[in-house]
């Protein structure tokens, strides 16, 4: 699908082949999964090529920066499906020059339907190609940071349950954290933590890149706004690392208290079978087929099982004396 912005700011969603496709007026060129007929237009009209999906999965950074024909090319990886449980991150490329601007990808993340509709609410919408660039990574990176927050009210959650004073366990209740769920979530939050910060470093390479290519004709006032946004960038950046000690930090608590309830477990049989072994030592002995001391006596039966009873209070009184039990 073709879908096109010009500098009156209309939307066009191009479906249909005409002679001449493309105004003259336009500012943005957006390529959704396009058809090879598609990209051949679209080549038509810019008079330059465009990168086949194989070329966008590239990582060398020669492959995803470089300047042909007066344009610049920049694959950068951007978040998508994040309102999702399966976040992912795709390679979407932008091709700018002093007119238009142009992407390709085969996602659909939220900047561009939030373009789409703020062009049809009639709002103002950039009518530069630059000022739609600035304009799609502000929401990216807009985006992403509404992400980390979400992320970071998780944790805060997280450490809530896992450090909070168990008051319910100190009345002999039950702890009601699952810390195997809690693991679970650290390990998806990790994960969508380390696919945003691959996006926030791929979108300040690029953001680099063009500041240093289109100096020549990229309007002055936004230039400032380019290099705000840079910096917002690098913020998000240092709030990843924070995140991902965090992260770390809760995973090895986590993993803590398993051990410690763990041992827990396996002091209560340890206590429980040294608890039985008297009784046990004793039944042992006149359980034997041969003939004891005092085998005959009427009271031998009750001595026996009083013995018995004693052998297993003592050894409970002396664990509940030094805090055992």
């Amino acid at each position: 699908m073709i879908r096109l912005i010009t500098e009156h700011s209309q939307l066009i969603d191009w479906h249909e082949q005409k002679p001449t496709p493309l105004p003259d007026n336009l500012v943005f060129l957006d390529l959704l999964n396009p058809t090879r007929q598609e990209e051949l237009e679209a080549e038509q009209w810019l008079e330059y090529q465009l990168p086949t999906r194989e070329e966008m999965q590239e990582i060398e950074e020669s492959s995803r920066l470089y300047v042909d024909k007066g344009a610049l090319y920049m694959t950068a990886s951007v978040p998508t499906a994040l309102e999702t449980q399966e976040p992912e991150t795709s390679a979407i490329t932008f091709v700018i020059g002093p007119d238009v601007l142009t992407t390709v990808r085969y996602s659909d993340p939220l900047a561009w339907r939030a373009l789409s509709e703020q062009v049809k609410r009639q709002c103002v919408a950039p009518v530069s190609s630059d000022a739609v660039f600035l304009l799609i990574i502000e929401m990216i990176v807009a985006r992403i940071a509404d992400t980390l927050q979400n992320v970071e009210k998780d944790l805060r959650s997280v450490s809530r349950d896992i450090f909070r004073v168990n008051i319910e366990k100190a009345k002999g209740g039950k702890h009601s954290c699952d810390l195997n769920e809690v693991i679970k979530l650290l390990g998806r939050r990790n994960a969508l933590v380390a696919d945003l910060r691959e996006c926030l470093v791929s979108l300040a390479r690029m953001l680099q890149f063009f500041l240093n290519n289109a100096a020549s004709w990229m309007k002055g006032e936004l230039a400032v706004q380019f290099r705000s946004v840079a910096r917002d960038i690098k913020s998000l950046d240092d709030y990843t690392n924070q995140q991902t000690h965090e992260m770390t930090f809760l995973l090895d608590s986590t993993l803590g208290l398993i051990n410690i309830e763990q041992n827990q477990i396996i002091k209560i049989f340890t206590v429980a079978s040294v608890l039985f072994m008297p009784p046990t030592l004793i039944a042992s002995i006149y359980g034997m087929n041969v003939k004891l001391p005092a085998d005959t006596h009427p009271w031998a039966f009750v001595g026996v099982m009083v013995s018995i009873v004693m052998s297993a209070l003592l050894p409970i009184f002396y664990f509940k004396a030094k805090k055992l039990l």
